[in-house]
């Protein structure tokens, strides 16, 4: 019994998009989110709404460490430059998927590697560097 009380909050921990939603499975999307990756693309190509989509961005993993239990800093050791290099190979795989799912699927990728504790004394962590390249 108490292995299967871990495994379901394990699963509903690595699973919040299917918590965060109303009864027929929908969510509000406000900004940057409700733009195409094929948009976030050509904004960090030609610099126009570029910062739009930027602090979009950091406004997500902020809200993120602020919403989640035993987050403190959703990026670990990983840094703001290593998750837009991250969010625009997933986009470039994924071009018609919203950015918000782009944002959503980094954050369960960053998820394992982020600080769960401001105090100063931390193991060394691993990175999103770490985690490799490519998109899963």
């Amino acid at each position: 019994m108490k292995r299967l009380l871990i495994a379901c909050f394990t699963l509903l921990m690595f699973n919040q998009q299917a918590i965060a939603r109303d009864f027929e499975g929908a969510y509000a999307v406000y900004g940057a989110g409700g733009e195409s990756c094929k948009a976030y693309l050509e904004s960090m190509k030609t610099g126009k709404k570029q910062d739009y989509f930027i602090d979009w961005t950091i406004g997500y993993l902020t809200a993120f460490n602020v919403i989640m239990p035993n987050t403190y800093n959703i990026l670990g050791e990983s840094d703001f430059a290593e998750t837009q290099g991250w969010l625009q190979r997933h986009c470039n795989r994924y071009p018609k998927q919203l950015y918000i799912n782009a944002a959503i699927k980094l954050t369960e990728v960053l998820y394992p590697l982020r600080y769960q504790s401001g105090m100063k004394k931390q193991a060394p962590a691993p990175t999103l560097k770490d985690v490799g390249k490519a998109v899963k």
